[in-house]
């Protein structure tokens, strides 16, 4: 879709609209320099430095911040002068956008900025491509695997342009230095990207970190249509072998987190315990999935809130198992445990069917440290109430405490649940929703999409009730 350029009366008739609009911009937000030379980059012959200001300006500086935003973790961008035009959108209508070529240290993109709400409505890559080099590759698990690398100087580089989202997997070589200097600054360099000289890749963290979050993206988007973690496909950061297995004080040791800004890092695990955490398909799919949470829902990390941001994500992750692996109890079999697949001497992480088999809750009177500093209020721990009401709405099953049946959709049906999570979680709850708020959301979501006198509907309703979420 190319942003049609309009006329120079009908761009002036916008500047005019801007100005008379009940839109206002912070004047704060754009008082440090940064923000002055990003409204430099979009206050061009249309505006005047002495319109600076005014309000159409605070709309172009507010366009111009947003198109470099859209590029965190970046060392650098830069927005180039903008082009007023009118955009086609996939929603069926046309929005008035800015456009910005936005150049970073990797790519050059089209950003389409809406000029009256500041809202990002596209972001693509300008570059023009050879076709994607699919190299192959071994997996923790001695699995063998495509992969979507690209060619460059020293061969090849782990980053995948065969989705909209170029996804990109760096490879910190177990420097503890780098994974510091990372923490302070934010900036990913392409001398971070994971590399391979002939494009048969035997590193299985770096495999396994790149084609799982290709996974997750296809997943998501054939599911729901979601493009990327933001909705707007927008480039996402893995980065594999931050830690030194021997170092156990580090921040990441046999853990993985989402790190905001479209960045996961998977730790190497202590070779003990715990394998390369990238190694299973379900952690990197919880950990993609907190991307979407935090541009969605953004659901605080805390207490019920942080807990049902948990949940999600393990819903979610074991989703993703059933979408690509075969049922089953073995390796590369997707069940109703989170990190199966990582764990050395057998065992899990958590347990969706059966979470108090390692203590965890599986019903509502059972939570633990809401309100406490452990665990910001136990949000690994309540999280399973929620994976417990999923598992039962899909599997059916009898929860321990209430003794309720649930008779569940069944396996084959899955996707039903899916969706229904999917919309509720996406789509209703807010960043303080509590566990009732999620019954109600997912319950709505379920009338919406199959009735409220569904099949769904009751297994969903029962569900909820045998956790004791009502």
């Amino acid at each position: 879709l190319d942003v049609l350029t309009v006329s120079a009366t009908a761009r002036s008739a916008a500047v005019v609209a801007a100005r008379s609009s009940s839109i206002r911009w912070s004047a704060a937000a754009f008082s440090s320099a940064s923000a002055r030379a990003f409204a430099s980059a979009a206050i061009f012959a249309h505006a005047s430095a002495s319109a600076f200001a005014s309000a159409s300006a605070f709309a172009f500086a507010a366009a111009a911040s947003v198109a470099l935003v859209a590029h965190g973790g970046e060392a650098e961008a830069t927005a180039g002068p903008g082009v007023l035009g009118v955009l086609p959108t996939q929603r069926g209508d046309y929005a008035l956008v800015w456009q910005f070529k936005v150049r970073t240290s990797r790519d050059i993109r089209a950003i389409m900025v809406n000029a009256a709400t500041g809202a990002l409505e596209q972001d693509r890559s300008l570059l023009r491509r050879q076709l994607p080099n699919i190299g192959s590759g071994t997996g923790v698990l001695g699995d063998a695997k495509k992969v979507a690398a690209t060619r460059d100087s020293q061969g090849f580089n782990a980053t995948d342009h065969t989705r909209p989202a170029v996804l990109t997997t760096n490879d910190f070589h177990h420097s503890i230095e780098r994974l510091l200097e990372f923490l302070n600054t934010g900036f990913l360099f392409d001398s971070d990207k994971a590399t391979d000289t002939d494009n048969v890749w035997t590193d299985g963290a770096v495999v396994d970190g790149h084609v799982y979050q290709g996974w997750t993206y296809d997943f998501y988007f054939k599911q729901f249509g979601r493009r990327g973690m933001d909705d707007h496909n927008s480039p996402i950061d893995v980065i594999v072998h931050p830690d030194d297995r021997t170092d156990t004080n580090n921040p990441f040791a046999d853990n993985s987190a989402y790190l905001g800004d479209r960045l996961v890092v998977f730790s190497d695990g202590d070779g003990i315990f715990f394998n390369y955490f990238s190694g299973a398909l379900d952690v990197v799919a919880h950990e993609w999935s907190h991307g979407v949470t935090d541009y969605s829902s953004h659901l605080d990390y805390v207490d019920e809130s942080g807990a049902l941001n948990e949940a999600f994500s393990d819903i979610m992750g074991a989703s993703v198992e059933f979408f690509f692996q075969p049922a089953g109890n073995g390796p590369r079999q997707a069940d109703w445990l989170i990190g199966e697949d990582i764990t050395l001497q057998g065992g899990f992480i958590r347990s969706m069917s059966d979470p108090h088999s390692v203590g965890d809750p599986d019903h509502y009177s059972l939570r633990q440290y809401i309100g406490g500093d452990t665990d910001n209020g136990g949000v690994h721990f309540n999280c399973t109430i929620v994976d417990q009401a999923y598992y039962l709405a899909v599997n059916g099953g009898t929860n321990r405490v209430s003794g309720i049946h649930v008779n569940g959709v069944g396996l084959a049906n899955i996707d039903h649940m899916e969706k229904i999570f999917y919309r509720g979680f996406v789509f209703f709850l807010t960043s303080e929703a509590q566990f009732h708020d999620a019954r109600v959301a997912t319950l709505q979501a379920a009338s919406d999409l199959y009735g409220p006198s569904s099949n769904e509907y009751s297994q969903l309703a029962q569900a909820w009730t045998a956790v004791g979420v009502n």
